[in-house]
């Protein structure tokens, strides 16, 4: 399959950050989510991210527009204009009219009993604050949290019953449970009230004393309850370990009750906290009925993890994310289903006699300023009111990250894409505000990620301000560039550390993660630190090894290996050897029965009747056709597949590579990897060949590629024409390796259920189908790392060269790439790709530079192209780019007077001859197929013509020339600019050629 790019603007959660050529995944913007009361009965998964049921009404902007609004003199415009004083009074009526009737049922704070807590705290250093508050005692009794589960779970299962069986993480608020049959039937409302006043409400007091919601005002501040959920997640598998989302909440403090499970004792709740990552950031294992609490302010996320988790801690590879402790949070998870109540507090004014007169009393500063920022959102003059809720509230530090990713997003306006110094004083007032919120809030990994991207725009927008003809800054011409990227890496560094940690802990996927070691990769590349950079690009590789919830390899469950042979080039001549391509599996055994192609078919075909035509790719083309959805999108929304396909990979799968390329003899490289196998990712594809024909196109298809990951198995999930009269028709994989010679170079696994496997290396493409649909599953294998240290070989040596070689083809100068390139060809000598990359780039360089060092970069060049052709001997790019390296080769020395140093000119045109031909001959193959590389004969021939007209070999040159017009009319291409120009060019060198041969044989005659 094809790991290309495709740009587009806003999709599946992806944004495109205009002019900064920067993918930035939507969970790295700052998000604001608003604590809610009532409505909301049952979240559930779909695909990676858990999607509400229900739309959040708690606080709508629509209030504040009805409160504070002043129409203008023309109602016809129906514009508002709203101020500050009349936005802050809605806020305070809308928090006074929560605080007082969301959550009536639930006690409130006495004011007799704040008195003691606020004369005590008066000495109280505000340093000895901690993040949150956790006593060992339960704050409810065993037949509470039992009471609260069985209604809760009772409410989920009739809840899922009219949805589809939807599951994921589940929430029901407090009054809705009192509601139901199962949940006013027990006596749990009186104790939660005495754990309220009696616990909760004092803790709350005596941990931060000196908050200013305490401090009075009219009347006496109390804590109240706004909000009161209680949460299930887990139990299932595939399931997440958050039972929670992982996020901010309203209000000024979450008070967090276990809840226990109904499944086993050896999973329990626990508490991640964001601002802890450099510590120890869970909080737990809690037992069911034990409180946790904390400001609405810190980003949390209730957890499963096992009981005995300090303990597998203790263990842990501390630099890796797949740490032992991350695999068993993750089976804990699955094996239990996990609740928790969680109460948001506020404050509010008691209502005495002498409060009442009061019209709307104020709301604390720091509510205040969430429901500002959240108001500001959805408007398009948004910076105001972020600046006002960052007077009201200094130490919130998300209004400073919401201002500073503001004015990076304003960066991307068209209406000033030209103005370099506008664009600069946004990304300057986008890096104070960010720096100040790093400030406020170290260990938030969104923050120095938008920080990063900030100072890259800055850099890049003084680059273009001191280049522009008008510059009147003062300076150097260009700006400190190891500097700006010195800053910028250790802002990618502080990202990932503190991202690392949520996503050891379970709470976050890998997807951020991995766009952040990209990143600073890239950085370090750039920075010419080699040797850090291949350290990030071996985590990056270790991230997207775990970003896959399938099963990873185990030996203990192997099952019976299916039988295979391989697939081989034809013998060649000089060594009398055939290479292996690929495993093709054969026998009565497939990887895939009948009743499990069945299941994977009618998961794919409800998904995509669900998508109705919308395409959400990340890997195939965007060709009209082709269609894809991922393995694990459809296993996280039917566990029952989800077991199926975890069977599947350990019983046949894994044990099939393994055995397969331990015992392949071509394989250099020393077979498959010491960690356990895993999967990288995986795709069922479709190909409709009708309706790619409607659109024009020969078949619906895929071009030539080399995959992600390690291993690629390419299983078949209906049959061909030629074995079912409903099959399709054309199709399969086109293996390039298999062009050399007569053999057929399209494979198909021999029946639906079997498969193709190979090494990712190995460039292939999908042949078109002509007619009818074609559904295969492709897993993309990769290796975990090996827990045990001593047997931690670099796992991803083929991963780091095809990173190394994507980041340096896409983001780097001509002087960082080479040296990554050549990096990447030490780290996988025997992937081709790497040394035609490398040869191309080394040919491209300025051939007005007459040094010795441009002399032999052009050489180094042709060397590796010929490295390149030796090692994929079919690649038509590299015969066709080594004959023009060879012709620039030769071309470079006429010219810098370096004659003496080319090969003997026989041998030189033999080789020219050997690569331009073997390329046309190659390329006509793949043209046939449908899998054309789209290397321009025409060039190649006017180039034999041009290089035998220099060696005055007139009559074989004018044959090469007289091919060219043929080949460009066969294409199609007459028409086109640089045919015409080409052309002209031929008509010229054929006029040349045929009087220097008229004139040669005139000699010849005459002597």
């Amino acid at each position: 399959m094809c790991a290309t790019k495709s740009v587009v603007w806003a999709v599946a959660g992806w944004m495109w950050l205009g002019a900064h050529r920067q993918w930035c995944s939507l969970a790295f913007a700052p998000v604001n989510r608003l604590g809610r009361a009532r409505s909301y009965p049952i979240l559930h998964a779909t695909g990676q991210s858990t999607q509400e049921s229900a739309i959040d009404t708690r606080y709508d902007s629509s209030t504040i527009d009805a409160d504070a609004a002043t129409p203008y003199q023309d109602d016809s415009q129906k514009a508002k204009e709203i101020s500050y004083a009349a936005i802050l009074r809605a806020i305070d009526k809308s928090h006074n009219e929560e605080a007082n009737e969301l959550c009536p049922y639930l006690a409130t704070e006495h004011v007799a009993a704040t008195h003691g807590l606020q004369d005590a705290a008066k000495n109280q250093d505000d340093a000895t604050t901690k993040s949150y508050h956790s006593p060992a005692a339960p704050v409810l009794s065993e037949d509470a949290v039992n009471a609260l589960r069985s209604s809760a779970r009772y409410f989920f299962e009739s809840q899922r019953e009219s949805s589809n069986g939807a599951y994921g993480i589940e929430r029901v608020d407090l009054d809705e449970l009192l509601s139901t049959d199962n949940g006013a039937d027990f006596g749990w409302r009186g104790e939660m009230n005495d754990a309220l006043t009696q616990n909760i409400y004092p803790l709350v007091r005596a941990g931060w004393p000196h908050h200013d919601a305490f401090t009075p005002g009219h009347g006496s501040p109390v804590l109240t309850v706004t909000s009161a959920s209680v949460f299930a997640g887990g139990g299932y598998p595939g399931a997440k370990v958050a039972t929670t989302t992982f996020e901010r909440d309203a209000g000024l403090f979450v008070v967090h009750i276990d809840l226990g499970n109904d499944d086993t004792e050896s999973a329990t709740g626990a508490l991640y906290l964001e601002s802890l990552a450099d510590e120890e950031s869970i909080v737990g294992p809690l037992s069911p009925g034990q409180v946790a609490v904390h400001r609405s302010t810190e980003r949390t996320a209730a957890i499963t993890v096992p009981s005995n988790f300090h303990a597998l801690r203790q263990n842990d590879n501390r630099s890796a994310v797949d740490t032992l402790s991350r695999r068993n949070v993750l089976s804990a998870a699955e094996s239990a289903r996990q609740y928790c109540l969680r109460l948001v507090l506020t404050t509010k004014i008691d209502e005495t006699p002498e409060t009442n007169a009061v019209d709307i009393p104020e709301a604390p500063a720091e509510e205040r300023s969430y429901r500002l920022r959240s108001y500001a959102r959805f408007r398009d003059d948004r910076v105001r009111f972020l600046t006002l809720a960052g007077l009201l509230d200094v130490n919130d530090y998300e209004n400073h990250l919401w201002l500073g990713f503001d004015y990076i997003a304003r960066m991307g306006n068209p209406d000033y894409q030209n103005d370099v110094r506008q664009r600069l004083s946004d990304v300057n007032k986008a890096i104070f505000h960010l720096e100040k919120a790093a400030n406020l809030c170290p260990s938030d990994a969104r923050i120095h990620f938008q920080l990063a991207t900030a100072i890259g725009s800055k850099m890049d927008c003084e680059k273009r301000l001191r280049a522009e003809p008008t510059n009147e800054v003062n300076g150097p011409a260009f700006p400190d560039e190891v500097a700006y990227q010195t800053k910028m890496a250790a802002a990618l560094e502080a990202s990932a550390h503190f991202e690392s940690a949520a996503v050891r802990a379970g709470v976050s996927g890998t997807a951020d993660l991995a766009i952040c070691y990209h990143a600073l990769a890239e950085t370090r590349l750039k920075l010419e630190l080699f040797d850090e950079a291949l350290c990030v690009i071996d985590r990056w590789a270790e991230c997207n090894s775990i970003r896959s919830a399938l099963a990873i390899e185990d030996p203990n469950t192997m099952g019976k290996i299916p039988s295979y042979e391989w697939i081989q080039t034809p013998v060649d001549g000089s060594s009398g050897l055939a290479r292996n391509v690929a495993v093709r599996t054969l026998g009565d055994v497939p990887l895939f029965d009948p009743d499990d192609v069945d299941l994977l078919r009618q998961a794919a075909d409800k998904h995509f009747a669900l998508a109705a035509g919308v395409q959400t790719s990340r890997y195939t083309m965007q060709y009209e056709g082709n269609s894809e959805v991922h393995l694990d999108d459809l296993c996280a929304s039917d566990p029952h597949l989800r077991v199926r396909i975890d069977r599947i990979l350990n019983e046949k799968v894994y044990p099939l590579v393994r055995t397969a390329f331990s015992e392949d003899e071509d394989l250099e490289e020393g077979g498959p990897p010491l960690g356990p196998l895993c999967v990288y990712d995986s795709i069922f594809v479709r190909y409709n060949g009708d309706v790619a024909r409607a659109a024009g196109r020969i078949g619906a298809s895929q071009p030539l590629h080399q995959d992600g990951g390690i291993y690629s198995v390419n299983v078949a999930l209906n049959a061909h024409r030629d074995d079912d009269d409903n099959g399709f028709t054309g199709g399969g994989t086109f293996l390039e390796a298999l062009t050399v010679g007569d053999g057929e170079h399209i494979q198909r696994p021999i029946a639906p259920g079997h498969a193709i496997v190979h090494k990712t290396t190995q460039r292939h493409a999908g042949a078109p189908t002509t007619s009818g649909i074609r559904d295969i599953l492709v897993i993309f294998l990769t290796a975990r790392r090996p827990l045990h240290v001593e047997n931690d070989a670099n796992t991803w040596n083929v991963e780091r060269a095809m990173r190394l070689q994507s980041i340096a083809k896409e983001e780097l100068s001509r002087e960082k790439l080479l040296p990554s390139l050549q990096l990447a060809r030490e780290n996988d000598p025997v992937n081709s790709e790497v040394p035609y990359w490398l040869g191309v780039h080394l040919i491209q360089g300025d051939m007005s530079d007459p040094s010795d060092a441009r002399w032999k970069e052009i050489c180094r060049g042709v060397e590796s192209l010929q490295a390149s052709a030796l090692l994929n001997p079919a690649d038509a790019r590299a015969h066709y780019h080594l004959g023009m390296g060879i012709s620039t080769r030769h071309k470079y020395a006429m010219r810098t007077k370096r004659a003496h140093l080319l090969p003997p000119p026989k041998e030189a045109a033999e080789s020219l001859v050997e690569a331009f031909e073997t390329a046309i001959q190659l390329e006509r193959k793949c043209e046939r197929a449908g899998c054309q590389n789209e290397i321009n004969c025409a060039a190649a021939y006017l180039a034999l013509g041009d290089f035998m007209a220099r060696l005055k070999s007139f009559d074989k040159a004018m044959p090469y020339l007289n091919q060219v017009e043929t080949t460009i009319r066969e294409a199609g291409d007459i028409g086109e600019n640089w045919a015409r120009n080409m052309l002209e060019e031929v008509d010229g060198m054929l006029a040349y050629c045929e009087k220097e041969s008229a004139k040669k044989k005139e000699t010849s005659f005459a002597q």
